[in-house]
């Protein structure tokens, strides 16, 4: 077994206040090992929850594991997920020591800010909110490249460099790797989270617009940045939509990557799937994954129970695609498990076969994992946990973990076309569309 060292609670930036701009801080002396985790992002408290540190405003540290012996090695970037709203990177259910020794890499897992003090798309209001927009991205692209510039000091080579996320982490990987503002990154692991979750610019503006009046602040935005951070909170609670429908519909509501072409230093100019069209992305492998039953790790709170397929898809697509209702309908028991499936492909499936069809077509690498069932272990959101870090028993985290380990140490990973992804789990169950009928299926239906 090969020691693993630890330095936590690395700050990677400064804030000026909590909708300001990531400021960069050197690495300066070389840390000590172990240390404390630093505070992980502000958000609403969850009973049972536990973030591994409090939270803050100041909250831009980052984590790194390395073998002992650690000189030159591919490094890993991890990106939490938590629906743009939650999540930290000191969050105990992650083990990155595990995937630091299996693979022989230096683990990097690094904050950034969530709910509005990451994602509010309020820069048109100017001021002390000039560059407020993608604040969370920002975060993430700032922490690369501190990565970039400082990982050989322990051990880590900056021209190795992979991404990894899971959810909303994997599409802000995506966002990331897409964007010109971006460094270079060798690969990037999307966990169900692709090139999507993109959310327009009219309707992000209008979004923050709602959450500043919901505060009394609608003529005087600029007091956002003095204003109680447990009332912004509360204010985002009382206006973002739980249904994930509406979270990740053909016009997405709430939180979420923006495009933001008319800002003066913008990360997303266009949707992120345009820009691999456009081979953005040649130079950089794509890993995309997703499992099969995504929505049954969520709570009928986030999914609904629609009365009528029909008009479910309808609300979800902007319209009713020829034979898709009827698709599901019949490979379904009933309403509610075509609906949760419907949600599942759009959501998840659909943007990781998308993106790895695209990344091919534009000339570069790329490779699909489907995620399946084991027994007695269903195939829900964030059921690739284990084996992405490593540490699980099923069969399924192996091919999982070996996926992840063959893509930080090389670059890339082997197979995985869409008509012959890689496959971790049972045989895919019955009515769940393989990728190439997924396509086929849902041609022509926008995914932003």
């Amino acid at each position: 077994m090969t020691a693993v060292r630890v330095w936590r609670g690395i700050r990677f930036a400064n804030l000026a206040h909590p909708f300001a701009p990531a400021l960069p801080v050197a690495l300066g002396e070389m840390p000590l090992d172990g240390g404390s985790f630093g505070a992980a992002p502000l958000q609403p408290a969850i009973p049972g929850v536990d973030l591994g540190a409090p939270t803050s405003a100041d909250c831009l540290f980052l984590n790194v594991w390395a073998p002992a012996d650690a000189a030159g090695l591919p490094v890993a970037v991890w990106v939490f997920g938590g629906g743009f709203e939650m999540g930290a990177a000191s969050a105990p259910w992650y083990d990155p020591a595990v995937l630091a020794e299996d693979a022989g890499c230096v683990v990097v897992a690094l904050n950034y800010r969530v709910g509005a003090f990451g994602f509010a798309q309020l820069s048109p209001h100017g001021g002390s909110l000039a560059s407020a927009h993608n604040l969370g991205l920002d975060d993430v692209r700032v922490g690369v490249e501190w990565v970039r510039s400082h990982i050989a000091a322990f051990g880590g080579d900056p021209e190795q460099l992979s991404v990894l996320g899971s959810s909303a982490g994997g599409f802000l990987t995506t966002a990331l790797a897409t964007s010109p503002a971006a460094p270079r990154i060798r690969a990037i692991g999307c966990f169900s989270g692709g090139a999507s979750r993109i959310v327009g610019r009219a309707d992000a503006e209008a979004f923050a617009d709602a959450i500043l009046a919901d505060l009394g602040l609608a003529e005087d935005p600029g007091a956002l940045v003095t204003t109680d951070p447990q009332r912004i909170l509360a204010a985002q609670r009382n206006v973002a939509p739980t249904l994930l429908a509406a979270r990740n519909g053909i016009r997405p509501e709430g939180f979420g990557v923006a495009i933001d072409d008319t800002s003066t230093d913008p990360l997303v100019p266009r949707h992120p799937m345009e820009a691999v069209d456009a081979g953005a992305l040649r130079g950089t492998f794509v890993l995309a994954a997703a499992a099969v039953d995504e929505m049954d790790g969520f709570p009928d709170a986030a999914v609904g129970a629609p009365d009528d397929l029909a008009a479910a898809v309808a609300g979800l697509v902007g319209h009713v695609p020829d034979g898709l209702v009827d698709e599901y309908a019949e490979s379904c028991a009933d309403t509610n498990a075509a609906w949760r499936r419907v949600l599942a492909d759009y959501i998840y499936r659909l943007p990781a076969a998308r993106l790895v069809e695209a990344q091919r077509a534009s000339g570069g690498g790329a490779a699909l994992l489907e995620i399946s069932r084991e027994p007695g272990a269903p195939a829900v959101h964030g059921s690739d946990t284990t084996g992405i870090f490593g540490g699980g028993t099923a069969a399924r985290d192996e091919v999982v973990h070996d996926a992840v380990i063959e893509l930080i140490r090389t670059g890339r990973v082997s197979g995985g076309s869409v008509d012959d992804p890689l496959y971790a789990g049972e045989p895919r169950p019955h009515g769940v569309l393989p990728p190439h009928a997924l396509l086929k299926t849902w041609n022509g239906v926008p995914r932003p």
